[in-house]
């Protein structure tokens, strides 16, 4: 009975843990080096990620700060995340092949490449 009490709990706890913006806020680190970009305060890790079409790529804030992830003109396509809290995550999937390149908004000098195979 305990078990299930406390099991109860977790479930509300996380389900709880999604921004009205639909930004992600992660319960656990979610972490994957060949698809996950870390945003820190001067730069992000990796600066290049290359992955295949169709490949969904993170990225995580994980400095105090706020961030805006956003497409340079001329991308493949192009997209613009909400505004990132510190641990908050953006999701973007990759359709069409080529190279993107990125920045935040607030800080051009936090800037990266994706490039994306066919």
């Amino acid at each position: 009975m305990a078990g299930t009490l406390m099991l109860s709990v977790m479930l509300v706890l996380v389900a709880g843990c999604t921004s009205p913006s639909g930004q992600t806020v992660p319960t656990t680190p979610v972490y994957s080096p060949k698809t996950t970009i870390l945003i820190g305060s001067t730069s992000v890790n990796p600066q290049i990620l290359v992955v295949n079409r169709g490949v969904t790529v993170t990225w995580l804030n994980t400095d105090m700060g706020r961030h805006i992830i956003t497409s340079d003109p001329g991308t493949p396509e192009s997209f613009t995340s909400p505004l990132l809290e510190s641990n908050y995550r953006y999701q973007y999937t990759f359709i069409t092949p080529g190279t993107y390149g990125y920045h935040c908004a607030d800080n051009a000098a936090i800037k990266g490449t994706i490039i994306v195979n066919k």
